[in-house]
């Protein structure tokens, strides 16, 4: 009898906690492209040699996802520092979100929400979550001091088209690739691992919906990896809706960055001719 009664109360303790829990996660994201495909007359350019070794090391950075059990916000922490690149030549950076992006995730209220700026103009990007079929596996490993458990998802055509897409901004310095970086793999397969001890459904950037916090997710060439956790702590956690932008869905906001990606080529294209 007293052990079924321990188990009760400890029962009674866990749902206690898991109503009540707050906290922040740290994250580091790594993305790798395959290697570049340049040819030697290609490589022969200084230029696009500096780019292939930038390519080929890949890119890291770090951010930080401050979470209640309805409610969170994601983004990017600031560098140290910032290479400046010489002029005339060409560097490259990858983030999945940008620098004074704010992502807004409401579960209880099913709604993302995304404060981002295009070429100096503020936007609110508001949309649902997106339903992912997440296929749960007893397969785990232990992530720091935590039990984690593998779940997979394989994308739908569907599902393709509502993610964010790249958006290029190009001068003769340095080319940026934002948000959403397509991969070739039509089918490729997002693996997560998640820890039942932290039960909110949530994680890195828009991915959540799983039966605890997601501490390390793989999604074709790009991972997030949970560095740190620090839960209830001392200082507050407030998540407070991002309101500052024009309000646009994905698939508005996606014109208008296709018709501003359009408009930089032809300026590009022109640039060129002319040095040419």
């Amino acid at each position: 009898m007293r052990i079924y009664l321990l188990i009760f109360v400890s029962f009674l303790a866990s749902q206690g906690f898991s109503q009540e829990i707050t906290g922040r996660a740290f994250y580091t994201s790594m993305y790798k492209f395959d290697e570049p495909d340049f040819d030697q007359e290609q490589m022969q350019d200084p230029r696009t040699k500096a780019l292939a070794e930038q390519l080929k090391q890949g890119f890291q950075d770090q951010y930080q996802l401050d979470f209640t059990q309805e409610e969170s916000i994601f983004k990017k922490l600031p560098k140290l520092e910032t290479p400046d690149p010489k002029r005339g030549s060409m560097s490259i950076s990858v983030s999945v979100v940008g620098d004074d992006e704010i992502l807004y995730k409401s579960i209880k209220e099913n709604q993302l929400v995304n404060e981002t700026e295009l070429y100096g103009k503020p936007f609110l990007i508001q949309d649902d979550l997106e339903i992912r079929d997440w296929k749960l596996s007893k397969e785990s490993k232990t992530i720091g001091e935590y039990v984690c458990f593998k779940a997979t998802y394989v994308p739908s055509a569907e599902d393709k088209d509502k993610d964010e897409d790249e958006d290029e901004d190009e001068n003769e310095d340095t080319t940026r690739l934002r948000s959403g970086i397509d991969d070739k793999d039509e089918d490729k397969e997002i693996i997560a691992w998640y820890t039942p001890q932290i039960p909110v459904k949530n994680g890195p950037k828009n991915y959540e919906g799983l039966p605890g916090l997601i501490l390390e997710l793989q999604d074709g060439n790009l991972k997030f990896l949970c560095t740190k956790i620090v839960l209830n702590p001392e200082e507050k956690v407030v998540i407070t809706k991002p309101t500052k932008g024009k309000k646009v869905n994905q698939k508005e906001f996606k014109a208008i960055v296709d018709k501003k990606n359009e408009e930089m080529m032809e300026n590009f294209k022109s640039q060129k001719r002319r040095r040419d």
